[in-house]
């Protein structure tokens, strides 16, 4: 088996939907240093394995039709022709961003929080600094080390606005969370206790405060262990405040971390439960916000 051979038979064993100029590399990196595919040594292998061998290697296998760039991309994605899933546009954004994750009101619809059916898929990646963070801790991991001049650097590809014929909203976070996996793909998405939290961080983009409340009061008692875990994570006081409300006097959940709260209430503001309404004079004396919903 030739080594090219050896990397259509090893993008089928990883079976994604697409696969980045990035991912390759670091593909054809492990084969080019284990030089076998299932214990079969490797023929005609390069003579090392930089970024223009990468590239020779990605047009090969372009031109056998094993992959072909991938439209929704301006760059550096291709689809793998023979790959058993077609992929979302859920999973091929979090395939092409590491870091990204489905979040909102696509997260609440995909937990089946909500009966709405967002048009546009709402995601969300972490803000410049917080990504190139990542990004160069993730590159220690996949190249053991420092990457030297022959590895290429992961770059944060952008969307054209739409992705598999579905709009995209895609947001920026400075406090991104800690997603989770979604079984059998490659799609990460916010903890359900994390969907509550940004529910009330920002409402707006969860269908609107009284969808939220509708949905806290039929849905939050459940799952108020993971909420009360994720909002103790928030910098934000203004969520602590509103999950605080709606925990403690509306679902009546008692819990001492609820209690701590507490402490970020505060009189004479203008907090409301609702940041989109007039302050309203009926109030939670606990909580100290105004109830303008």
């Amino acid at each position: 088996m030739n080594f090219n051979d050896g990397l259509d038979k090893a993008l089928l064993e990883h079976d994604a939907p697409i696969v980045t100029d990035y991912e390759f590399f670091t593909l054809g990196r492990k084969l080019f240093e284990a030089k076998e595919w299932a214990g079969e040594p490797l023929k005609r292998l390069p003579a090392g394995w930089d970024q223009t061998r990468a590239r020779n290697s990605l047009r090969r296998l372009e031109a056998r039709k094993s992959l072909t760039a991938d439209a929704d991309f301006h760059s550096g994605v291709w689809r793998v022709v023979q790959s058993t899933r077609n992929g979302s546009a859920e999973e091929v954004a979090c395939i092409v961003d590491p870091f990204c994750y489905v979040s909102h009101l696509s997260a609440m619809q995909r937990y089946g929080l909500t009966d709405r059916s967002p048009e546009a898929l709402h995601l969300t990646t972490p803000a410049r600094p917080v990504w190139n963070m990542l990004r160069d801790r993730k590159m220690v991991e996949d190249f053991g080390g420092p990457p030297d001049e022959g590895h290429p650097l992961l770059l944060r590809l952008g969307f054209k606005g739409e992705l598999r014929r579905r709009p995209v909203i895609l947001h920026q976070s400075s406090h991104p969370a800690t997603p989770v996996k979604i079984r059998g793909e490659q799609t990460r998405i916010t903890s359900i206790g994390r969907t509550f939290g940004d529910m009330l961080s920002e409402p707006a983009l969860c269908g609107g405060i009284r969808h939220v409340i509708d949905i806290w009061e039929r849905e939050a008692e459940q799952w108020a262990d993971q909420i009360i875990d994720e909002v103790e994570k928030f910098d934000s006081k203004m969520v602590k405040v509103r999950a605080g409300y709606l925990l403690s006097e509306v679902l009546e959940v008692e819990d001492s971390r609820i209690d701590g709260w507490e402490q970020f209430a505060q009189r004479g503001g203008s907090r409301k439960l609702d940041p989109d309404a007039p302050y309203a004079p009926t109030y939670s004396e606990r909580w100290m916000i105004s109830l303008n919903v």
